[in-house]
């Protein structure tokens, strides 16, 4: 199915010029990030290059599509906010990490 522009009802609009994008059904997290990327690509097509903060909501689910509501070690997900400052990872975070050289040095 292709990227709908639905418009939303007269009561309940907000001033604000932010789009909400929903991503419909149960799907895998992958399957979920290329519905995204369809988006983005929309939006490219449509000339918007560059957006502000998102904030995105996962109603995250088990394979038999029951509501998961904790993680693995027992902490509620809803008192958690994933965040991301940077889609680029800085080198500099990676440099330390080399595995050490075996052998003489060469200075």
């Amino acid at each position: 199915m292709p990227i709908q522009l639905v418009r939303k009802p007269p009561i309940g609009k907000t001033a604000g010029g932010r789009l909400k994008g929903t991503l419909v059904g149960n799907h895998t997290l992958d399957e979920k990030l290329c519905m995204a990327m369809q988006i983005i690509h929309c939006l490219k097509l449509e000339g918007f290059g560059n957006a502000g903060t998102i904030d995105f909501y996962i109603p995250l689910i088990d394979s038999e599509l029951h509501p998961l509501t904790h993680f693995a070690n027992g902490n509620l997900i809803a008192e958690y906010n994933m965040r991301i400052d940077s889609p680029y990872q800085s080198a500099a975070d990676e440099y330390d990490r080399l595995p050490p050289l075996s052998g003489p040095r060469p200075y």
